[in-house]
């Protein structure tokens, strides 16, 4: 990683040494041919003078007019550099808006269920563009109204893009997603989204207050629902003891605050919105093993009742899920409650005893 960063240095080095040489010549040379132009209407003007051709302040205005009409040109070399960079930046532009849409949306949306009971995915195949092989491939899964289920696996496997495809964010390639019996390809995206809400890892926090970013769920909430929310999260206490209360700036993307109180806050935020299935997308993720345990169990709290599909790395508090399922490769390798699957070999129980030894290295450290 520090070789990769060296390379990296060294290559905006290059950049930004070709860039100061090209300002640097463009400068110089419209200094060098603005002064020879200057000199060279001087020494005309004053033979002028010299001859009588020519008044004194009328020499004036022969030498400064050079001056003034470079001034025009001053901004050129400049301009070469801005619109390099505007090309590049076109071309980025342009790789995004031809790049092929990840989601269809249907012509004729259908009227999206009151309920979104039960939530079934049978046989799902998924793939993102340009990939030679499926991210996801016949997985199965039913939520039921209540029903809490884990999705583990190691980086790579296809939790995320279960959770996109469950939030419409990718198309299936085969199998079948239905809300309510009804065919989630049918119904607009943003009604999907309605009835499976995301607390993301990577939620954005705005340079607002905590009662600003709490209100982004739901406008209409009232001081004992968002209190109630941030209770639910474990953040209450730490939001009492601010100067300013809810009313606390957070700073931008949430600066001023910890690793856990952000995704605390992106939890009381999704708790607010009270989305009938609630999707945690590694809530713990980028924490340290103990906040993000702290975390994961205050989160399988917060959610007791509530219907809840948590995708994560991490195994700590999994007991409190109806069922656990492992993907590997895209697949589902195995499934059932945690208990089980912790007590017999095989894909759980070695990642069980990874995380034991991690946790063993962090402690002796």
């Amino acid at each position: 990683r520090a070789a990769r960063a060296r390379r990296a240095d060294a290559a905006l080095t290059r950049i930004a040494s070709r860039a100061a040489t090209a300002t640097a010549l463009g400068d110089g040379l419209t200094a060098l041919v603005s002064g020879l132009t200057v000199t060279a209407a001087a020494l005309v003007g004053a033979q002028a003078v010299a001859d009588g051709r020519l008044s004194g302040v009328i020499l004036a205005v022969v030498v400064l007019t050079p001056l003034a009409a470079f001034e025009a040109v001053l901004g050129m070399p400049l301009a070469v550099q801005y619109r390099q960079r505007v090309r590049r930046s076109a071309e980025r532009v342009h790789e995004i808006l031809d790049a092929p849409e990840p989601v269809r949306e249907p012509d004729r949306p259908r009227q999206a269920p009151a309920r979104p009971f039960p939530l079934v995915v049978k046989g799902l195949t998924a793939r993102y563009a340009g990939q030679d092989r499926d991210a996801l491939a016949g997985v199965d899964l039913t939520l039921e109204e209540g029903r809490r289920v884990a999705v583990v696996g190691a980086s790579g496997s296809g939790k995320t893009t279960l959770a996109q495809v469950l939030l419409r964010f990718l198309d299936p390639e085969a199998g079948a997603y239905t809300l309510g019996g009804v065919d989630a390809r049918s119904l607009d995206g943003d009604d999907v989204r309605r009835l499976v809400g995301l607390c993301a890892q990577d939620a954005h926090l705005f340079d607002s207050s905590v009662r600003e970013n709490l209100l982004l769920a739901r406008k209409d909430a009232t001081e004992p629902e968002l209190r109630d929310a941030l209770a639910r999260a474990r953040l209450l206490d730490w939001t009492d003891s601010l100067p300013d209360g809810l009313d606390t700036l957070v700073g931008e993307h949430g600066a001023r605050l910890s690793g856990g109180q952000r995704q605390r806050l992106a939890l009381a935020r999704a708790l607010l919105a009270d989305f009938p299935v609630l999707l945690l997308d590694e809530p713990a993720e980028h924490l340290d093993l103990p906040t993000a345990d702290a975390l994961t169990a205050d989160l399988l709290a917060a959610t007791e009742g509530r219907t809840t599909l948590l995708v994560t790395h991490r195994l700590a508090g999994l007991e409190a899920v109806d069922e656990v399922i492992v993907l590997d490769g895209g697949r589902v390798v195995q499934r059932g409650p945690y208990a089980e699957l912790a007590a017999l070999p095989g894909p759980l129980r070695r990642m069980a005893d990874r995380e034991a030894a991690t946790e063993e290295l962090v402690g002796a450290r």
